[in-house]
């Protein structure tokens, strides 16, 4: 786009994020924290905030969406809208702008469809990546994923960073820690099972994140920490200030997602010296392991199989019964902190990308 009075401009650009999300998410987090470092960098970039319930969007959603592509030439859609709306891409870049889908998670990932709608959101998926310009993933595990799922070529990994934080204290009895949504995927019921497992050693645990949209599986992790009386905190959604104050008390991470692209949670452990016990076959892995594959770190934790559910116990047991394993697993998390990948770096390889 020239104009015709004044100096050449390049294409206007824009990240389009959803606007109506209830709770936080890692999706905005990472969102969010790129465009304030692409700001710090002076690149030019406007968010807007696409209503609706996307991906299950209305033609009102939809035509919010097409309008907002028309208004700039250098576009990134969050996945969770993009991938949702290939028609609408498709007239996009038809149109000339340059179109790049982020995805946080691919869309079947997320628990509770049945096989017809799995079928129909993976189909459209599959369409919106194969139309977009760039595809940019949140891992190299996700990267891959995405490649395999639907056969690209073109997909690109940027990992999130890290904000620094402060050395968490812990706690005595050791205080084991769950973050993220109470949904299937994230699986907390498995933690609570698991501690169940191991009532007779000493410890507490505290859930922190918002109630999933399944009010029964809410109602069964509820119900599940309510049998161990009053050593399993649920705690809801909190602010950073006051999930910095939990994470200052916090031991151990314990996340039992059985589907993650990343685990930007993970990093943010490592990040209070916090170690982490993470499922195998997810992208937690590699933010466990992180600078660690490069620079040849111990883990900083356990990678344990989601379909074993008694090998969670097991893990957790050994760390209870084990003060030298406890001090192994804080020590290579403390390393590992020194090392951790910042929003800086995350912010750069975006940018050189997308070619911005």
């Amino acid at each position: 786009m020239t104009s015709t009075s004044g100096p050449e401009r390049g294409p206007s650009r824009a990240i389009l994020v959803p606007g109506d999300l209830v709770g936080p998410s890692g999706g905005n987090r990472y969102n969010a924290r790129v465009l304030a470092e692409l700001a710090a960098m002076g690149v030019a970039v406007v968010e807007e905030r696409i209503p609706g319930d996307w991906p299950r969007a209305t033609e009102d959603d939809r035509r919010a969406l097409d309008q907002a592509l028309t208004r700039h030439g250098d576009v990134v859609v969050d996945g969770l809208i993009g991938s949702a709306a290939p028609a609408e891409l498709a007239s996009a870049r038809a149109r000339g702008v340059r179109v790049h889908v982020l995805v946080h998670l691919p869309l079947p990932v997320e628990n509770g469809a049945g096989a017809r709608e799995q079928a129909r959101i993976s189909a459209s998926e599959h369409e919106a990546l194969r139309v977009a310009d760039t595809v940019v993933a949140t891992s190299r595990w996700a990267r891959e994923d995405l490649a395999r799922r639907y056969d690209l070529r073109h997909v690109h990994a940027v990992p999130p960073g890290v904000d620094v934080a402060p050395v968490s204290r812990g706690s005595s009895p050791p205080h084991l820690l769950f973050v993220g949504a109470l949904t299937r995927r994230k699986n907390p019921l498995a933690l609570v099972d698991a501690l169940a497992g191991v009532r007779d050693r000493s410890w507490t645990a505290s859930l922190v994140g918002p109630a999933g949209a399944d009010r029964a599986y809410v109602d069964a992790v509820r119900d599940a920490a309510a049998a161990l009386r009053e050593r399993v905190r649920v705690l809801g959604t909190r602010s950073d200030g006051e999930l910095e104050a939990v994470w200052r008390t916090a031991d151990l991470l314990v996340l039992p997602s059985t589907a993650e692209t990343y685990g930007m949670v993970v990093s943010e452990a490592l990040a209070h010296g916090v170690p982490g016990v993470v499922a195998s076959g997810t992208g937690a892995v590699e933010a466990l392991r992180g600078s660690g594959e490069r620079d040849g770190l111990p883990d900083a934790g356990a990678v344990v199989d989601i379909d074993l559910p008694a090998a969670w116990g097991e893990a957790l047991g050994r760390w209870l019964d084990h003060p030298d394993l406890r001090g192994r697993w804080r020590a290579a998390a403390l390393d590992h902190r020194a090392r951790l990948r910042r929003w800086g770096t995350a912010a750069s390889e975006f940018r050189a990308v997308l070619g911005w």
